[in-house]
């Protein structure tokens, strides 16, 4: 019962409220002398503002519309003149007063208001309870919303239907399960369970937690007669949600032959789980149901059958059923955009939205969104930019969804002072505009001003949450920023993600230690991982390849097969994982996976099998056949297996096949291509055919590709044309170690032992550490030009102050340069301490030099040392028998050559000659 509060005629207090509420009811209702106030369907009394005036008094009940109107509009400033009014009115200590303005501050968001309002109530009723406990469940803050209603049970009053489904709903959204079935029994306590309104909050709430088997008890626990429609729709979602095909099916047949009919919902619904599960044919039998009784055309149930066509790649049927509704929205056409870009066909997908405008249809924000997405994927930006101006003259504001979408748009583009742009535009910032425009940065491989991006976050008062951590983690390993990285696990650490986003957390942390070459604290945090998806197992065997633990990254590899399905990406890690461990049988038996898989008729995975098997001088065959049976054979597989003929030796094979690719459609060339056209030559000695691919390096304006400019420089060396090599070289303005070890080896072959010194010390000079491959350089040099001193320094220099790896290539030099100045004695010695286990290489050198200083006594015991090392070996026997001959000890000479001929085969040599044409 409402109590009217009068007012003196004679009192200023009455003048002041009557005419402030005249105001306000003129301000909001527009009030016309001629016409009552509000309809009675807002059960407000007729009375105009005249009458409230002349009256001198009003009630609560005469404001509550007013009071509806304000919550909708979120006119918080009236909204507080009113309560003023109450409150001068003395009306403000009613109960029915009290919740009304409770329900205000909570709908709008003022919920402290709302607290502190509930908290001055002396004896709160369950209404204002319920209230309370509703609006914080409305904005979110479930947590509360159920301490609230904790709070409400404990005041010894029963809460009502309305206050328990507003706490399963907070149950559910927050996923705790027990508190829900604890709510559960209290509802069967209170024997709200038969409530229509309470019976179906109970069967959302289970089937909101997938508990399929409850969800279906609490239906059949409802009397047939009181099942009603949203008790039926809600169970049919719950068997949709969990792709429950039979189950559905079942259920929707039931529902047909029930008193319930089955409505625009239930069509909806049942729509989404042949989308859910790719069924074409279920599909097209419930849209030829929806036609029997006339609702396709719905623009609910069309909507959903144009989703449906659209994820099911059926354009051509979801473009008819948009056609044909009475009336278009939004939704459905972004379900239709989103169609079009699954396929691909983004300009078509961008005519069916200028048809959609020029039907007279506004677009809203998120169709807006869907259309720059499609533009996105364009060709040229234009699209894009006419879209945003259309855009700004619907008058939209630029909010944090569309802003992303736009943001997202430039910086595909590369357009990042646009993307830039458009975030400052974005009115209420949020993390997810902030991480567009952070991805859109490190994408460019702007990753300091993501950085700095990030560290601005509190500035315009965004907390940093763990979304916009992962892009700041992809920064850090692009940047090797190994300190701030762990700094930013520290942070993760001691603020704990939700479970929802942990894996992909997880996977950034891992991808960010591999990137920075912590393969150790990378596998810490693999180890550690409860849950590990295909990204997971490939970044660690990546990681353990890249750190040269490839025996490791094969052993991960194994494992990961006993629980997740390697991509063609993990296989290409562990193939050149097989590659580096040089162990043919175990890169077979990958191969073998492979093909078991059906993985070998992927590009990608092809061309790492040809480089695998490159690897091993007498597969290069196999690599072939590799090649010849890809399916789709593109430009990478013909570089690498150009580059794997070249690599072994097969020169002429490399420029045939060459030649055989320019024969296909999208023959073209790159550096990695020409460096090894270029490599064949020189292999060769074909300085013609040499010059022709420097030219070709030059038109296509790669000629100072450092990788090119090494190859023409080793051409020109080992084509003999030391002066062009050497002019070439004076051309290329941007040196590095490759380019100048290249020019020292070229001297070495020409015996300009001084000048590939020389060449050596002026690297040092341009501020370049010189490697194990140089010194390999500068020892041949000074071997092939008698200088032994000289070498012998070098190579206690290398040794000394640079530390590099002392390799059996390093010994050979040393021993041919000792050799060749006749110090036998000095380079036997060497020999002996080399800390190799074969040292085969070594020996046939020293038996060489034995050879060209006719030492037949100690040439003879290292001959037989190596007939024992390397059974049949016909490069030890030849060595011998020329040293036999150099002696003049025909008769050993001649036993020798009798027992080749019987059981060794020589390897027959060959050479190359230019004819003139």
């Amino acid at each position: 019962m409402v109590l009217p509060i009068f007012f003196s005629n004679n009192s200023s207090q009455a003048k002041r409220v009557s005419t402030t509420l005249s105001l306000l009811l003129r301000t909001h209702f527009k009030y016309s002398p001629n016409k009552p106030m509000l309809t009675r369907t807002h059960q407000v009394h007729s009375k105009t503002s005249s009458e409230l005036l002349n009256d001198g008094g009003f009630c609560f009940e005469d404001c509550v519309p007013l009071l509806q109107h304000l919550r909708d509009h979120r006119d918080i400033n009236c909204g507080r003149t009113l309560h003023s009014l109450f409150i001068k009115s003395a009306l403000n200590r009613d109960v029915f007063v009290q919740n009304n303005m409770v329900r205000f501050y909570g709908d709008i968001g003022e919920l402290e208001n709302a607290h502190k309002l509930f908290d001055e109530i002396p004896q709160p009723s369950l209404v204002s309870w319920t209230s309370l406990v509703s609006c914080y469940v409305h904005v979110g803050q479930h947590e509360i919303g159920l301490s609230l209603f904790r709070g409400l049970c404990r005041s010894g009053m029963r809460p009502n239907e309305f206050g328990f489904s507003v706490a399963l709903k907070a149950c559910r959204v927050m996923y705790d399960y027990v508190m829900g079935k604890l709510i559960h029994g209290l509802i069967l306590k209170s024997g709200f369970d038969l409530h229509g309104f309470c019976s179906v909050s109970i069967l959302h709430m289970y089937a909101g937690f997938g508990d399929i088997e409850n969800s279906r008890k609490v239906f059949d626990g409802v009397c047939l007669g009181e099942r009603g429609e949203a008790l039926w729709n809600t169970l049919l979602n719950a068997y949709v949600e969990m792709s429950d095909v039979e189950g559905s099916l079942k259920l929707f047949n039931e529902m047909g032959y029930s008193a319930v009919s089955r409505n625009h919902f239930s069509y909806t619904i049942f729509v989404k789980l042949c989308a859910d599960v790719l069924d074409v044919e279920l599909g097209r039998s419930v849209h030829g149901q929806t036609m029997k009784i006339g609702i396709e055309n719905d623009v609910v149930v069309g909507g959903a059958l144009v989703d449906c066509y659209a994820k099911l790649g059926l354009l051509d049927d979801a473009c008819k059923v948009f056609q044909s509704l009475e009336e278009k929205d939004n939704i459905a056409m972004c379900a239709l955009l989103a169609g079009f870009k699954y396929t691909g066909k983004y300009k078509e997908g961008l005519v069916s939205y200028i048809h959609f405008v020029w039907e007279g249809y506004k677009p809203d924000p998120f169709t807006c969104a869907s259309v720059v997405s499609l533009c996105s994927n364009l060709e040229t930006e234009l699209t894009g930019t006419q879209v945003h101006g259309g855009f700004i003259k619907l008058g939209y504001k630029m909010d944090s969804y569309i802003g992303s979408a736009f943001i997202n748009l430039y910086g595909n583009f590369g357009m990042i002072l646009d993307a830039y742009k458009c975030f400052l535009e974005v009115c209420g910032k949020n993390e997810i505009c902030i991480n567009a425009l952070m991805n859109t940065l490190i994408f460019s491989s702007n990753d300091l001003k993501a950085l700095e991006l990030f560290s601005g976050m509190k500035e315009v008062g965004i907390t940093q949450i763990c979304s916009s951590i992962t892009y700041l983690l992809r920064a850090c390993g692009n940047l090797f920023m190994l300190k701030e990285g762990r700094s930013l696990h520290s942070y993760l650490i001691k603020n704990p993600f939700e479970h929802e986003s942990r894996l992909g957390i997880e996977n950034v942390l891992l991808e960010m230690y591999v990137r920075c070459r912590a393969i150790d604290d990378a596998k810490l945090i693999f180890k550690r991982m409860p849950i590990r998806n295909e990204f997971s197992w490939t970044t660690v065997i990546y990681g353990c390849g890249e750190s040269g633990h490839f025996i490791e990254a094969v052993r991960i590899f194994c494992d990961m097969l006993l629980y997740s399905k390697p991509s063609q990406f993990t296989l290409i890690s562990v193939i050149q994982a097989c590659a580096e461990i040089n162990t043919l049988e175990v890169g077979k038996q990958v191969h073998s996976y492979i093909m078991k898989v059906g993985f070998e008729y992927y590009p990608f995975v092809g061309s790492s099998l040809i480089n695998m098997y490159a690897s091993f001088k007498h597969e290069t065959f196999n690599a072939l056949q590799i090649f010849l049976s890809m399916k789709e054979q593109d430009l990478i597989s013909w570089s690498v297996m150009l580059t794997a003929w070249v690599q072994n030796g097969y020169y002429e094979e490399a420029l045939k096949h060459f030649a055989e690719f320019q024969t296909v459609s999208f023959f073209q060339v790159d550096e990695s291509i020409l460096s090894s056209c270029i490599s064949a030559a020189a292999g060769l000695a074909a300085i013609d055919i040499g010059k022709c691919f420097h030219s070709w390096s030059i038109k296509t304006g790669l000629q100072f590709d450092l990788h090119i400019a090494t190859s023409v420089t080793d051409m020109y060396s080992k084509c003999g044309n030391i002066k062009d090599a050497c002019k070439f070289f004076n051309t290329i303005s941007d040196h590095n170690l490759v380019t100048w070890t290249a020019m020292i080896y070229g001297y070495a072959y020409h015996g300009l032992g001084k000048e590939a010194i020389d060449m050596f010390n002026k690297a040092k000079e341009a501020g370049l550490e010189p490697d194990g491959v140089t010194f390999t350089g500068v020892l041949a040099a000074c071997s092939h030009s008698g200088l032994v001193e000289e070498g012998c320094e070098y190579f206690e220099y290398m040794r000394n102050k640079y530390n590099c790896e002392v390799t059996i290539n390093h010994y050979a030099c040393m021993v041919d340069l000792l050799g060749r100045g006749a110090r036998l004695e000095e380079a036997e010695a060497l020999i002996k301490e080399a800390p190799f286990q074969s040292k085969s290489l070594l020996w046939k050198t020293f038996l060489g030099a034995c050879s060209k200083h006719e030492n037949a006594e100690r040439g003879v015991r290292i001959a037989k040392l190596l007939a024992d090392i390397e059974l049949n070996e016909p490069s030890t026997y030849v060595l011998l028998s020329n040293i036999y001959a150099s002696a003049s000890m025909w008769k050993n000479c001649m036993e020798l050559r009798n027992k080749m001929v019987e059981g060794i085969t020589k390897q027959p040599a060959s050479s190359w000659i230019q004819l003139a044409g």
